[in-house]
């Protein structure tokens, strides 16, 4: 007797094994790979904390149900592609900044990361797009190309630095800077002349005369590229106080996602921005000081010269309606209801 149930229970024990090990099988072959390249390069950290605040997380909440394979900028794609490379399936999501690309959709794109004269600060954008429903008329327009709107990636101000002090429109005249979409178009009107390349090649362009100013990240950010060294002015107020990046996710990826994992990305999504406005004003804090020790002089541009300078530039911004019915038209239209309800 005792040896037909000692039979019996290894014959059981053989079968949970076996249906066990099937079953980690099946896990295993039943596991999302996903690939994402990011905007950013490596040691910044917008990049770390897009890794250890959405990617880790996810995959923690999911139990492992779903993997990201995490590149730097230009890895998998060149970052003025990226709408194709994500579009296409090149890769199931990317880290993109919507005025690359306003030439590819229009003025919606620059509408999408961000405007001067309009929020000012991070919080102020992000109900903007969470409860004035801008993330819904972005989705729309995005859809067009194949991508799912996930969420905007909240960031730090993008600021200036130049090698001459800026205290008026009037010394934008002849600056060659580097910048992109509607900024591009307002400097040109001070007389500048915008020059656009990657963040790889800034500090070359500043060290050699190719660009006499940049536009790039806040001061933690500027500082950890050590624009400092070539750039000894530090301008402000910020031009972009409320930029976004956005996560930008292939369609036909995003479908066949289980909707609990959905549920994850989106609410880690939306965390994340939080976690990198937060560290970011922690560190600001910091590399200004360090900064001005480094002799960096921080230069203010006076009240009254920067509400005439983003008049200019709520003047451009104004006109995307005329150029864009289908979706401008109508973001320009929900900006203005926006900055209405804030007494502005």
């Amino acid at each position: 007797m005792r040896r037909s149930i000692l039979k019996g229970l290894l014959a059981a024990a053989g079968m949970a094994l076996t249906i066990t090990g099937t079953n980690q099988v099946a896990n295993a072959a039943d596991t999302i790979n996903w690939r994402v390249q990011s905007n950013l390069s490596a040691e910044d950290p917008g990049y770390k904390i897009l890794k250890s605040h959405f990617l880790d997380r996810v995959e923690k909440m999911s139990d492992g149900r779903i993997k990201f394979q995490l590149q730097p900028v230009g890895a998998l794609f060149p970052v003025k592609e990226g709408l194709e490379a994500v579009g296409s399936g090149i890769v199931e999501m990317g880290m993109l900044v919507g005025g690359y690309y306003v030439g590819k959709m229009g003025p919606i794109a620059a509408l999408e990361s961000g405007l001067p004269g309009a929020e000012r600060t991070a919080l102020e954008r992000y109900n903007f797009f969470y409860n004035a429903g801008f993330i819904d008329l972005a989705r729309e327009a995005y859809d067009d190309q194949n991508i799912f709107y996930l969420a905007p990636y909240l960031s730090a101000s993008w600021d200036i630095m130049s090698n001459k002090p800026l205290r008026s429109a009037a010394d934008f005249d002849g600056l060659k800077i580097r910048t992109f979409g509607i900024e591009a178009k307002w400097y040109e009107q001070m007389g500048a002349s915008p020059v656009f390349m990657g963040g790889g090649d800034i500090y070359t362009a500043m060290s050699t005369g190719v660009i006499d100013a940049l536009r790039w990240g806040g001061p933690s950010v500027n500082k950890d590229r050590s624009f400092h060294e070539v750039a000894k002015y530090y301008i402000k107020p910020s031009p972009m106080p409320a930029p976004n990046n956005f996560f930008a996710v292939n369609k036909d990826a995003w479908a066949k996602l289980p909707n609990d994992i959905k549920l994850m990305m989106e609410t880690a999504a939306a965390a994340t921005s939080f976690e990198y406005i937060a560290r970011a004003a922690n560190d600001d804090a910091a590399a200004e000081a360090e900064m001005k020790k480094a002799g960096v002089e921080f230069v203010e541009i006076p009240p009254q010269e920067w509400a005439q300078m983003e008049g200019v530039v709520r003047g451009i911004w104004q006109k995307y309606g005329e150029e864009d019915p289908k979706y401008a038209a109508r973001g320009v239209k929900m900006l203005n209801e926006y900055l209405a309800s804030l007494g502005r």
